[in-house]
């Protein structure tokens, strides 16, 4: 029965794709800050529980003290035991991995015979080799979902349960989603993006193709059958009758509400609209057609719920929370324990990958929505819509900060709780009279841009502001002498970028780019070469700027430029 529900699931797209390996803005993370990770209350502390870990992507626990990692790129299984990441891999599995591909989710079940099961998801490389799919341009076999079994520290016996496409049909390994979580029922549950631009009816195309398993939540037992066969959710037959939720772009984050049972999850919007969602038995999310509230529109195609497409006993809801502009939203908990204190039991935890942000969520008593209640600090009545209009409205929400790109968040058997950043570590929250560190916070980062007299004549600051067009920075332009330096400081309260060029060109960011620039935290460059340097944000790119820098010559060049990047440039 298993054979045959693995075989039957292989939805592999007939079309071929060479995947040519780009940058995109979008994929930016934030760094760690400087000053280390903080959050936003005196009797708290955060402390690292490990590091060195190589992009990681999930983590679950085995037990106390007791995790299992996944690293993205490599496609190992790593061990942390006490804080120590053990030197051999518990499991090392070919992946695939341009942009979103890669070793993605885990999630750990415990068996009443004694057996462990852990489930894994990766894009599996098309020649056993890792990388692959960017080195040769080898498509991968598809994303895929195992069970395995944990028996003396290695993982075997595995066991195919999901088998989907992982071709992309606009050349992007993205959206690939990837989590993993057992829900209440003891049923699996995997969000999966919808894979490079596939648009079916599961993405609500009315004259699309058929649903094909990808862009939504699927639900299988652990053995990999159909849950309650007789009573599908969308329809009888694969792949319909696996489907919990579709619709979904792709996320990064799904948790159950420890009350209630509920799922939820997170979802990134294009350019606008990152939500988070309940998500209920049929639940369809509304991409392509809709993302945000509908009646807001921010796609601009002008769609309500009518031009959805509806399959079984599937329907429509808005979301329950929206950032208009994009935080890049990933990881999703629920804090189901007493240990930070009882004002944060039960609390919704959100984690984004571009700032580096930690955000708390509290639920209305029915626990079915999202209320910005009176524990918040800030002004809370700009986010009575549930919606961040301006991202400055997200000032009270911010429960912690400094992490780095956010890729997990999960509750330890101690009943903390565990952050998992993309720059390879792990950290916990936890009272100050529980930290084995006893010590204070660090102090928070300075608020405005450094001052140093001896570097004045040859520094220039600047600020960027926010999301305002050609007022985005101050001052703009920036113009110097050839031999200065701009600092840029953040003066905002999320992550901008200093790119070369301009959103399309064939050459953004050759000349520079300084990847994510965190809130409070600042970019340095030195321009040797007279010339005009157009810039911008990859996150926003409606934030343009310009540095002019005087002096003799006509080339377009700065210090870390190459001979061959200056002809490019006057081309």
């Amino acid at each position: 029965m298993i054979s045959f529900f693995a075989i039957s699931l292989i939805l592999l797209s007939t079309i071929s794709s060479s995947y040519v390996q780009v940058s995109y803005g979008a994929y930016a993370k934030a760094p760690l800050s400087p000053t280390g990770p903080t959050v936003n209350d005196d009797t708290l502390t955060v402390e690292k529980v490990a590091d060195g870990l190589e992009f990681p992507t999930s983590m679950a626990f085995l037990g106390p003290n007791d995790i299992l990692v996944t690293e993205k790129t490599t496609g190992k299984v790593m061990r942390v035991t006490n804080g120590f990441v053990l030197p051999q891999p518990v499991l090392d599995v070919p992946v695939a991995s341009a942009i979103e591909r890669g070793l993605l989710g885990i999630a750990v079940s415990k068996q009443t015979d004694g057996k462990t099961y852990v489930f894994l998801s990766y894009t599996e490389s098309g020649n056993g080799v890792d990388g692959s799919d960017v080195d040769a341009l080898i498509d991968p076999l598809g994303n895929r979902l195992y069970r395995y079994e944990f028996v003396d520290g290695r993982l075997i016996n595995p066991v195919l349960l999901l088998d989907l496409t992982a071709i992309p049909v606009n050349g992007r390994g993205e959206h690939n989603g990837g989590k993993i979580r057992i829900g209440p029922d003891n049923n699996v549950y995997y969000l999966i993006g919808e894979v490079g631009g596939h648009r079916t009816q599961a993405q609500n195309i009315i004259d699309g193709p058929a649903p094909n398993g990808l862009g939504g939540v699927l639900r299988i037992t652990q053995d990999g059958g159909i849950v309650d066969p007789g009573d599908p959710i969308f329809g009888e037959g694969l792949p319909l009758n696996v489907y919990y939720a579709m619709g979904i772009r792709n996320s990064f984050g799904i948790d159950f509400d420890p009350l209630t049972g509920n799922l939820w999850d997170t979802e990134n919007g294009p350019v606008a609209a990152d939500e988070i969602n309940l998500v209920f038995p049929g639940f369809n999310s509304g991409w392509e057609q809709i993302q945000g509230y509908v009646d807001k529109d921010l796609l601009e195609h002008g769609t309500t719920e009518a031009d959805l497409v509806y399959f079984g006993k599937s329907q429509y809801a808005d979301p329950k929370f929206v950032w208009d502009t994009t935080i890049g939203v990933t990881a999703l908990k629920f804090l189901n324990s007493h240990r930070l204190g009882d004002q944060f039991a039960n609390n919704m935890f959100v984690g984004d990958i571009n700032n580096g942000l930690l955000y708390r969520f509290t639920l209305n008593e029915e626990r079915d929505a999202i209320f910005i209640n009176d524990t918040y600090v800030g002004n809370t009545e700009l986010l009575q819509d549930n919606e961040v209009d301006e991202p400055k409205e997200n000032q009270p929400l911010i429960f912690g900060q400094g992490f780095g790109g956010i890729t997990d968040i999960q509750v330890g058997p101690d009943g903390y709780l565990y952050v998992l950043s993309y720059t390879g570590s792990i950290y916990r929250i936890l009272p100050i009279s529980d930290s084995i560190e006893s010590k204070p916070q660090p102090s928070l980062p300075p608020t405005s841009p450094p001052q140093n007299g001896t570097l004045a004549s040859k520094t220039v600051s600047a600020v960027i502001l926010g999301i305002d067009g050609d007022n985005s920075y101050s001052p703009n332009p920036i113009e110097i002498e050839s031999g200065q330096t701009v600092t840029w400081f953040n003066g905002d309260t999320i992550s901008h970028t200093v790119t070369s060029g301009q959103d399309g060109d064939l050459d953004e960011g050759n000349l520079f780019d300084s990847d994510a620039i965190i809130p409070n935290q600042s970019y340095s460059l030195t321009f040797d070469t007279p010339g005009e340097f157009d810039y911008y944000c990859i996150y926003h790119p409606t934030m343009v700027g310009e540095v002019i820098v005087n002096g003799p010559g006509t080339s377009s060049s700065t210090s870390e430029d190459s001979s061959d990047e200056e002809s490019d440039e006057e081309d």
